[in-house]
């Protein structure tokens, strides 16, 4: 009996086309469009940069050093990182206010002063911006290895060699490494919610099922109620059949993404595959209990489904790619309740850790929120008695 009752639960899903084109058309397109506006910056693997105009303020005396230094950033090759203006005072400024460079650097000899404290260098940037940004952490740069050297020099003259060599050397103390070997960017969230949003849309098979149990809510409801199938059959088949068809549409998307598109959520299949299961049965399972709740017509029940649904989805990043880590920030136990961010939390965690602690942890909070809502669902569709129907 449950085999066939879950069998014509499938014919009678795929046959609605409505609500396969929100299940299934509606999130690929939205994808798309998501490719459309950003999917470009995703596929790059470089950042395309061009050397920072600034002009270079400098006179006889000033520190000849930073001057070397200067010339061999401004030095035309794959490396340059600056395009050099030597200019004076006046008409550097007149440069930096026609927004013809961002910066302008000043090494100037201070007459009032000795030795190599007589050198002074300061800048000027209009703005804030990433080539602000650059001119002003190279002079930081200059100065702290400058101070650094002064003082071993006045301290330790011997080992200035040593120290000069240790500064000049390029180390590295931090490493990328990717563990699922993918390229996770703050971009990839967009992603991670729309596979969540699919995820909640199965809240509109499990309410649209409700009412197929119904006897008091459609007419299919109430042929139902008076068959010899015993009603937890039913609604497990009807709960099966409806997670199959989100779980289906969730397959669609990530093969959609992964393989037109090309988005790139790591080698982790199968732990990818069972987060989308785990999503489609809570998402049913959330629009059963809701259309299961007594009192509330069919249109109030339609439309908390849908507001519930964006809501969640919206928390988890899908609109925002940062709402997420705001509210974790914010009012982190909102996170923990809400399936949408748990989902994505699923997806990042994949990408982000080598182990699946956080993984599984999110896993058993969703197993948790489905069983609550599939006991809260039972609760209020069993032993319902109509007088009249």
């Amino acid at each position: 009996m449950f085999f066939h009752l879950l069998k014509y639960k499938l014919k009678a899903l795929f046959r609605e086309k409505d609500l396969l084109g929100w299940i299934f058309a509606f999130p690929i397109v939205l994808g798309t469009f998501f490719y459309l506006s950003f999917g470009t910056i995703m596929q790059s693997d470089e950042y395309d940069f061009s050397p920072v105009p600034i002009a270079y303020v400098t006179e006889s005396g000033a520190d000849e050093t930073f001057d070397g230094i200067l010339k061999e950033l401004g030095t035309e090759s794959d490396d340059q990182l600056f395009q050099i203006t030597k200019t004076d005072m006046t008409q550097g400024e007149a440069l930096l206010k026609a927004g013809e460079v961002d910066g302008i650097l000043i090494s100037l000899p201070d007459n009032s002063l000795q030795g190599a404290a007589s050198q002074s260098i300061s800048m000027i940037v209009s703005g804030k911006g990433l080539n602000q940004t650059i001119i002003k952490s190279f002079l930081e740069t200059y100065l702290k290895h400058k101070s650094v050297i002064e003082q071993i020099g006045s301290t330790h003259p011997d080992k200035m060699e040593a120290a000069i060599n240790i500064l000049s050397e390029n180390a590295e103390f931090n490493k990328e490494i990717s563990y699922s070997n993918s390229k996770m960017d703050n971009l990839s969230q967009y992603f991670f919610a729309l596979i969540a949003m699919t995820c909640m849309y199965g809240s509109v098979i499990g309410r649209r099922c409700v009412e197929d149990i119904q006897g008091n809510l459609s007419a299919l409801g109430a042929r139902r109620e008076i068959s010899p199938a015993h009603k937890l059959t039913v609604i497990v088949a009807d709960f099966c059949g409806s997670v199959l068809v989100d779980f289906s549409s969730v397959l669609l998307l990530i093969g959609y993404l992964t393989m037109v598109l090309k988005i790139d959520f790591g080698d982790r299949v199968p732990q990818i595959i069972l987060t989308a299961f785990a999503g489609s049965v809570i998402g049913v399972a959330m629009g059963m209990f809701i259309g299961s709740i007594g009192g509330i017509s069919v249109t109030i029940k339609q439309a908390l489904v849908s507001v519930i649904s964006l809501v969640l989805s919206f928390l988890s990043g899908l609109m925002i790619n940062t709402m997420k880590d705001i509210v974790e920030h914010t009012v982190p136990f909102v996170n923990r309740i809400n399936p949408a961010a748990l989902i994505t939390d699923c997806l990042y965690s994949l990408n982000m850790y080598d182990n699946f602690e956080r993984f599984y942890t999110d896993l058993v909070l969703m197993g948790v929120i489905a069983v609550l809502f599939i006991f809260g669902s039972y609760m209020q569709l069993r032993r319902n008695r109509y007088a009249s129907i």
